[in-house]
């Protein structure tokens, strides 16, 4: 069940938030303060949060940033009858998913709560495969890094030679200790890595190290 963070300091407000995401089928949690949410120590998984802009101690905005400093991350939907073009913009350019403007009709908050969740998801699981492949050639060595780019650039062995400066006999030697630290057989295999770590953005300046 995804859960619904809603924060905002007017009851009335957070009442028919509450009642609505419930309904619908959401598990709720209230805050009248933003400080209240941070000690809290919210859950991120499947999970948005709903967020007034004017709020005393701690504003909608702060509160972004402090999920921003404390490595949080979650769509955030702010949920304000006071912004201006100023404190939209900040919202957004502060990681807020959308702005709807109060009073919203329960459709469109529900709707615009569940394409928060859907997207951070999708967000989510694009990065796995990243962060898996950067860790598996977090274990090369810096020459190796070099190499690697430029094999699954499908660069020759006599070509990496000639561009970092070693014999292509000592170009073979790294490829093979990249296949075996890397436990992978195939050239295609260790393109994939490359891409999907970013690590082939400068396989053209390749360098001595």
């Amino acid at each position: 069940m995804a859960i619904v963070y809603l924060v905002d300091d007017d009851e009335l407000v957070l009442a028919s938030l509450e009642n609505l995401f419930r309904f619908a089928g959401y598990e709720t949690h209230s805050y009248r303060s933003a400080k209240d949410f941070i000690n809290a120590r919210p859950a991120i998984k499947d999970s948005c949060l709903v967020l007034d802009l004017s709020m005393p101690q701690m504003s909608g905005l702060e509160l972004q940033q402090q999920l921003q400093s404390l490595g949080l991350e979650l769509p955030v939907i702010i949920y304000s009858g006071s912004a201006d073009v100023a404190s939209t913009v900040k919202a957004m350019s502060g990681g807020a998913y959308t702005l709807v403007q109060k009073p919203a009709s329960g459709e469109e908050l529900i709707g615009v709560v569940q394409q928060a969740i859907d997207k951070h998801k999708q967000i989510q699981a694009d990065k796995l495969p990243r962060a898996e492949a950067r860790a598996k050639l977090s274990q090369l060595s810096e020459r190796e890094r070099s190499v690697a780019r430029l094999v699954a650039c499908g660069k020759s062995a006599s070509a990496i030679a000639h561009q970092l400066y070693i014999s292509p006999r000592t170009v073979e030697a790294h490829k093979a200790s990249i296949f075996n630290k890397l436990k992978i057989k195939s050239v295609a295999i260790l393109a994939q890595l490359v891409v999907l770590s970013d690590l082939g953005k400068n396989a053209n300046n390749g360098s001595p190290n």
